[in-house]
Order: structure tokens, then sequence, then C-alpha cells
């Protein structure tokens, strides 16, 4: 199994190359953890905010972060149906982080209903889409929060995609009854 942690980090200033370059050392010097991602905020994220993804070995990494870096939320996770492995994301486009709230019972249904639809999702004809991790938390709640992140490689994709084939609009209509509510936010992966 497969064990990551999501953060949403704040910093001083919206120059975040320095802030970038820093994270990526600081990650570089834990045994046993990478970097699955780090992305810069198009829409629903302030521009001096970051969202770090790293893989590690155990249940926890043990990224100390300095205190000038603000850890808005974070969420000790574990990959479900994706990723299958934890190599480092490299593709330019849109990143989208959707997280769901609902009762950790229903994590294995969501699991699977997202899974299927996917099959006829990601074959758009008039868009590309790739979901890249559904995430559960590491230990479910009543009330808890899945993540997932979809890969667009531009906004037309996006929104053609909202208009993908009938089973998998099925599918997604039936997860969307099982959550409390959704929040989305558009990103772009930091390539640096």
């Amino acid at each position: 199994m497969s064990f990551y942690t999501k953060r949403r980090l704040a910093f001083a200033s919206q120059d975040l190359q320095q802030s970038v370059q820093m994270l990526r050392e600081l990650v570089a010097a834990q045994s046993g953890t990478t970097i699955w991602g780090i992305w810069h905020g198009v829409f629903g994220m302030p521009s001096n905010e970051l969202m770090l993804v790293t893989a590690h070995d155990g249940h926890k990494d043990s990224l100390a972060l300095p205190e000038n870096i603000r850890v808005l939320a974070a969420y000790q996770l574990k990959a479900t149906a994706r990723p299958t492995d934890k190599t480092p994301l490299s593709q330019a486009g849109i990143y989208v982080f959707r997280d769901f709230v609902l009762d950790g019972k229903d994590i294995e249904e969501v699991v699977v209903l997202s899974s299927t639809a996917w099959q006829t999702f990601e074959v758009g004809e008039n868009y590309a889409a790739r979901p890249m991790g559904l995430f559960a938390p590491q230990t479910p709640s009543a009330n808890c929060v899945m993540h997932l992140l979809t890969w667009y490689p531009d906004f037309t994709s996006w929104q053609n995609s909202r208009e993908s084939g009938p089973e998998a609009l099925q599918r997604f209509a039936a997860r969307r009854a099982l959550t409390h509510s959704t929040n989305a936010v558009a990103t772009r992966l930091d390539l640096t």
C-alpha cells in the first residue's frame, strides 16, 4: 500500500520559486519520502499558496517545515485505485483537486464507482482527461474527506469532460449522492 501526505501551504510572498526549491531540498533530505507533485493555484487558491503531495514508505512522512511556512491543511492518505506507484507526476496541463466529504463507510463504494466510471470517462472523443489519484484517509471516520486529482491538458478538455458518456455520468451521479459536499481547485504542476 502506498501512503501520501497532502499539504496546502501558505507563504509570506507570492514569489514562490524559492519556496518550491526549498521544498524540493527539504524533501530530498528525507529518507523514504519523495515529492509526488507541487502545484500552484489557477482558480480557487490564493497566489501565495502551494499544494504539496509527498509519497512515503510509512504512514507518515517526517517532513519538518520551517516556521515561515504555514500549513493550512494536512491530510495523511492512502492510495486507492490510483496511483499504482509513487512515480512523481510530470505532465503539463491543468490538475483539478476535488475533495469529497462523505461517510467513511462509503469509501469503498466511491472507489468502485470512480474506477468503473473512468473506463469510459478517459476515452472522450472531444476531450482528454486522466484521474491521477484517488486517496482515502488512512484512518477513516464517520465524516471524512476523500481526495481526487484529475489531469486535463487544458480548460477546454475540462469543460468538455462535463459531458462525458452516459455510463460515466451515471456513476459520477451515484458517487455524488454518497457525498455531503465537494470542493474543487484548479492548479498547475510545478515543472521546475
